[in-house]
């Protein structure tokens, strides 16, 4: 009994802030935590607003999974973005002096993929989330009554007076 409950509050997570804006927050959040890795600073920053911002998990969840494989996939081309970053003699001063700060240099940002990585997710942001808002408007109400007629979801309907 205890895990069917908990089974179902673990669902309903995924339930919350089901808006556009929720899930394209979540899209967008999911597309920098997965083009960075878990170890660098801005990785833990993105994690951190998680708590901070009304957004749909299962959006942020599936997002990092498809912006982790975009990352593998396309290494070679933020390697290539990186170093055309890192080796213009008007930038080694700039990242002579980044490297000096305190805390910033947990940012990794002295790997050219991680800095490519980077660069493309903030160029990246404000479209996609754009392109979320739209593509949510239009496919939310397909979806639902997709979702709503599933064999899944009426056993979970069924179930749920067990989950309180």
């Amino acid at each position: 009994m205890f895990l069917i409950r908990l089974l179902y509050r673990f669902i309903a997570l995924f339930e919350t802030h089901a808006t556009p804006q929720g899930l394209a927050f979540g899209v967008c959040l999911g597309m920098l935590m997965g083009l960075s890795p878990s170890y660098t600073l801005q990785f833990w920053i993105a994690f951190s607003l998680v708590f901070l911002i009304q957004l749909n998990l299962a959006s942020l969840c599936s997002s990092c999974a498809v912006f982790s494989l975009i990352n593998y996939l396309g290494g070679s081309l933020f390697k290539k973005m990186g170093i055309s970053l890192l080796t213009p003699p008007v930038a080694l001063k700039f990242w002579s002096a980044y490297f000096e700060a305190p805390i910033l240099p947990f940012t990794d940002f002295n790997n050219p993929q991680i800095l490519g990585s980077f660069l493309f997710g903030i160029l990246a942001l404000v479209p996609i989330f754009m392109a979320s808002v739209k593509i949510t408007q239009r496919l939310e109400p397909t979806i639902d009554h997709w979702w709503r007629t599933t064999k899944a979801y009426n056993l979970y309907r069924g179930y749920k007076p067990y989950a309180r």
